[in-house]
């Protein structure tokens, strides 16, 4: 793919995945990237967190728009490739609003997959989740089980129900339209620049570190879940080779690192890291496992080194330290309620 020929539309791309995706675009002079971002997600400016990532280059035009609307195809036009990124984000949110849930995940997918087939795009590259496989039995008692894509999904809330949909449907308009698809099962993503929505206890490594930073103690819910943790630009990497490498029409992939870490395992990481880093002491508590968070696992990452290029480049321990650089220099963006 010659990219300075490529025309690119990103949805949810002033988002904290959307924003390093358009970064990533930017560095590889795409010809012209559209951001389309209703602007809701977050109760802080998006644009002047996120945005400041490209809004300086002059390849890049913000459209604020919301894909759940019915016009939305209209800002399809002259587009070669699409990033549908954008999405009702956050478990515990979707719990409490199954309204949103479905107007955003569901009916917002359809229409941009409507939309780039109307405009005869070449790729859509869809942002599903390792949510999709809730609980799976573990090949060993007492070991994480180990994610494959051909894993039958069991969903444990609404949000990973509609990215399980969303992926199914991709593959059909694959099938029936000839819509050329590809879906990227996210494992749990952490880096600078991501900051928690109100009530959430998604994104832990960001509410740790803030937490801990403010002299507040870690609360580990549950404990024994095991989560893939990837890194910010492994995610945004993946994203874009998903674009750029052949023979992955169709398909559903793992993007994570194939290690398995344990929340409280986590928290002593995380711990360990401030003591050292800033010789400040944290603490940790407890509390129960919150509705709808699965135990986990960690990704089978064959397919992806195999259809999409990719091995992940960032270590967890890394990552960790980089974000908390990051947090030391953006002390500001962390919210009151976290």
């Amino acid at each position: 793919m010659k990219w300075s020929r490529t025309n690119v539309l990103v949805t949810g791309g002033s988002g904290h995945i959307g924003s390093n995706v358009v970064k990533k675009l930017v560095e590889r002079k795409a010809a012209s990237i559209r951001v389309i971002d209703n602007l809701n997600a977050y109760p802080f400016n998006q644009l002047k967190v996120y945005g400041k990532e490209f809004q300086d280059a002059d390849r890049v035009e913000m459209v604020r728009a919301d894909i759940a609307s019915k016009d939305i195809g209209k800002h399809f036009k002259d587009v070669d490739v699409v990033f549908h990124l954008a999405a009702y984000a956050d478990v515990a949110a979707t719990i409490y609003n199954p309204d949103e849930d479905f107007r955003t995940n569901v009916l917002g997918t359809y229409n941009v997959l409507k939309s780039s087939l109307d405009a005869k795009i070449g790729k859509y590259v869809f942002a599903s989740s390792a949510a999709v496989y809730g609980n799976q039995p573990p090949p060993t008692p007492g070991e994480p089980p180990m994610f494959r894509e051909d894993m039958k999904p069991n969903p444990l809330s609404t949000y990973a129900n509609s990215k399980l949909w969303g992926e199914y449907e991709a593959n059909l308009f694959y099938k029936l339209y000839g819509l050329p698809t590809t879906s990227l099962r996210y494992f749990s993503v952490y880096g600078p620049m991501q900051i928690p929505k109100p009530k959430s206890h998604s994104w832990v490594i960001a509410i740790f570190l803030m937490r801990a930073l403010k002299g507040k103690p870690m609360v580990v819910f549950g404990g024994n879940q095991v989560r893939d943790f990837t890194y910010i630009d492994d995610i945004a990497e993946a994203t874009v080779k998903a674009a750029e490498a052949a023979g992955n029409e169709g398909e559903a992939i793992n993007v994570g690192t194939g290690v398995p870490t344990r929340i409280d395992s986590l928290a002593e990481t995380i711990k360990k890291i401030v003591e050292t880093k800033i010789g400040m002491e944290s603490t940790i508590d407890y509390g129960p496992r919150p509705k709808g968070d699965p135990l986990g696992g960690y990704a089978a990452t064959s397919k992806a080194r195999k259809l999409l290029n990719f091995t992940p480049q960032v270590s967890l321990e890394e990552g960790i330290t980089k974000t908390l650089d990051w947090l030391l220099e953006n002390k500001n963006l962390t919210p009151d309620y976290v």
